[in-house]
């Protein structure tokens, strides 16, 4: 049941805003640059930013016993995998896939799309989901906060 609640939910939420919108926003003005064969670069971000946001989908399922949804979350905190690396890889992955829309649109308003989203996902998780996670784990999610960024992921 969790994994077709996620289907649903992340289908929904990443198919619409991660990739749908920026697509239709790329249309309503003029390129501000044009990269010319660079812009194929964007594939391979748009396919890293989903192959990151469905492997941390699978992870929260199973692993964490919940889904990605907030009204469920997950049962168990997860701090292995690609969650070892960087504290949520579900954004990086999904601002990936944005950069890889602004390398193939060159769109401003692709760019300007892209800085609301990373300030309302750095809003969400300060005042949202991290102090929930604080009450919910405790000790163990404030060493997790200390050994993992929240951001640029960093590599052993």
């Amino acid at each position: 049941m969790n994994s077709l609640k996620t289907i649903l939910y992340m289908g929904s939420l990443h198919g619409f805003f991660t990739f749908y919108a920026p697509f239709q926003l790329a249309t309503w003005s003029a390129p501000l640059f044009d990269w010319g064969i660079v812009r194929y670069l964007a594939i391979p971000l748009w396919m890293l930013g989903a192959s990151i946001i469905l492997r941390c989908c699978m992870d929260i399922v199973r692993r964490g016993g919940g889904t990605p949804a907030h009204t469920d979350p997950p049962k168990q905190l997860i701090s292995t995998g690609l969650y070892h690396q960087v504290r949520n890889p579900i954004y990086f992955g999904a601002l990936l896939a944005l950069v890889g829309h602004i390398i193939w649109s060159g769109s401003g308003w692709v760019i300007v799309y892209f800085l609301c989203y990373a300030i309302a996902f750095h809003i969400l998780i300060v005042v949202f989901e991290e102090p929930i996670l604080r009450t919910k784990f405790g000790a163990v999610y404030e060493e997790y906060l200390n050994q993992v960024p929240r951001w640029l992921p960093h590599w052993k």
